[in-house]
Formats: C-alpha cells, structure tokens, sequence
C-alpha cells in the first residue's frame, strides 16, 4: 500500500504544523511582556485562532508522518497515531473556546474566570493533558521503534511528549514542534534524494 502523502507533502505539512505552534507559543509568552492588558485581551480571538490553525496543522502533519512510516510502526504506531489525533483534537477544543467563547465571558462574566476550576473542567483538561501526552509519546515510541525517522528526532518527541502533558501551557508545545519540524525537514531532505535518484 502506498502513502497518500508523499515524502515532500508530509515533510512540508510537518515544517508549517512547527513554524505555526513555535509562532503561536512564543507569542504567548512575549506578547503579555510588550503589550498592554487591554491590547492582549483584544487580540485574544486572533492569537487562539492561531493557536487553533496550528492544530489544524499538526493533525495533518501527524497524518502525514504516520503514513509515511506506516508499514514499519505496526500496531503501536496506529495506536500512537489515534490516541495523539484524539489528543491533539482536544487541545484543539481548548484554543477554540479560548477563541470564541473566553472572549465573550471576559466581557459579559468576567467573574466565571476568577472561578478556581473544577468539577468536569478539571476532569476534562486532565483528560486533555493526558491524552496528548500520552499519544505523543507512544507515537514517538513507535516511531523510535521502526528506525525509519530520524533517531534523535523520535527522542525529542518522546521528550516533547512528556511536556506535552502542560500542553495548555506556553511554552511547553515548543519541543513538539521542535520534534515535528525536525522530521518534517528529514522528509523534505530525503523526497529530494528520490527525486535525483528518480
């Protein structure tokens, strides 16, 4: 069975995932530095939009990396594969309410975010958290397994998937798209060896 991505597609899909979650990150934490309260809050909409657009893209490149390196991961890379797009989908989740709904309650219950949380909020960030940890991890490890990326890369991602475990947190995505962007740049380097030797 042949990959529906081809080594550059994957490679590129995988570059674009990184460049955005490293941009969307940094802006997180430099931002509230340089900026005004009121201009970070009127920017909340399009810096989570950002946020969101970039897991948009990591689940593509997730899909590109996985069929890339299918046949070699097995089990334990389809299993790694569904668990970090659930968990990558549910970070996803968060940055769109962040986006969409965070606005609208600073503005109309300011006081709901003074809130400490609990009950099913905390529930469901743990279920968040530890999703995308963990198939982040078990990905990486599949990844690790089949010796087809790069070791070191496959390394870094089962690091970047430990912190992924903070993933709501800037900085703690950055090793992921470290790791990410590293294979993505594997895999644009190596689609330019086929071609040569095409």
């Amino acid at each position: 069975m042949s990959s529906p991505f081809t080594a550059r597609q994957a490679g590129i899909a995988s570059l674009v995932a990184a460049g955005l979650i490293i941009v969307s990150q940094v802006s997180q934490l430099v931002l509230p530095l340089m900026m005004p309260e009121s201009f970070w809050i009127a920017t909340q909409s399009l810096r989570m939009g950002l946020a969101l657009v970039a897991m948009f893209a990591l689940l593509v490149a997730l899909t590109g990396l996985y069929a890339r390196q299918a046949p070699a991961t097995g089990k334990l890379g389809l299993i790694g594969y569904l668990t970090a797009s659930l968990g990558t989908l549910l970070v996803a989740g968060d940055w769109w309410y962040e986006a969409f709904i965070g606005p609208m309650l600073r503005q109309q219950a300011p006081e709901l975010l003074s809130t400490a949380v609990s009950g099913s909020i905390l529930i469901g960030a743990g279920l968040t958290f530890g999703i995308f940890a963990a198939g982040w991890i078990i990905f990486a490890l599949a990844t690790l397994r089949a010796g087809v990326a790069p070791r070191g890369a496959a390394v870094l991602m089962i690091l970047a998937g430990f912190a992924g475990i903070l993933a709501l947190i800037s900085p703690f995505q950055i090793p992921l798209a470290l790791a990410v962007g590293w294979m993505g740049l594997w895999l644009v380097r190596s689609s330019g060896r086929e071609d040569q030797a095409a």
